[in-house]
């Protein structure tokens, strides 16, 4: 299965968005003199689930639109998957002392707050393409 240049682009994006949304999120907890080597790993951890989560979520529908049958079966079973990894990095996150738990849980969330501001600020604006273009590209 080919990886749609949508899917790797959007992917990107969203990495992006959370990296800067955890360098705010660092300075906020330098400003309540929280801020030491346990909150970036935290935070790295988190951003590798979210951004690995939201590329996976990419995947499954790309796969389900090329499947045409099952899809909501197929759709169901990737979210449970996906949920279960936000458990694991949870767990990660709480259990492990080099992490902060607050910052490994907080990127999980970056992803949606991302893709609203974008849509907020007109950054992101969802193509539709033609049937033919559609065609024309596979």
């Amino acid at each position: 299965m080919k990886i749609q240049k949508a899917v790797m682009q959007e992917t990107l994006h969203i990495a992006v968005g959370v990296l800067i949304a955890d360098v705010v999120m660092c300075v906020i907890f330098a400003l309540c003199r929280r801020f030491d080597y346990t909150v970036v790993l935290g935070a790295l951890l988190g951003t590798v689930f979210a951004v690995g989560n939201f590329f996976l979520l990419g995947l499954t529908v790309q796969k389900a639109v090329e499947k045409g049958e099952n899809v909501k079966r197929f759709m169901h079973s990737s979210y449970t998957g996906r949920m279960l990894l936000y458990v694991a990095c949870i767990v990660l996150g709480v259990l492990i002392p080099c992490f902060h738990p607050l910052a490994a849980i907080i990127p999980l969330f970056m992803p949606q707050i991302v893709i609203f501001a974008m849509r907020l600020l007109g950054i992101y604006r969802p193509e539709k393409a033609k049937p033919q273009e559609e065609a024309d590209n596979q």
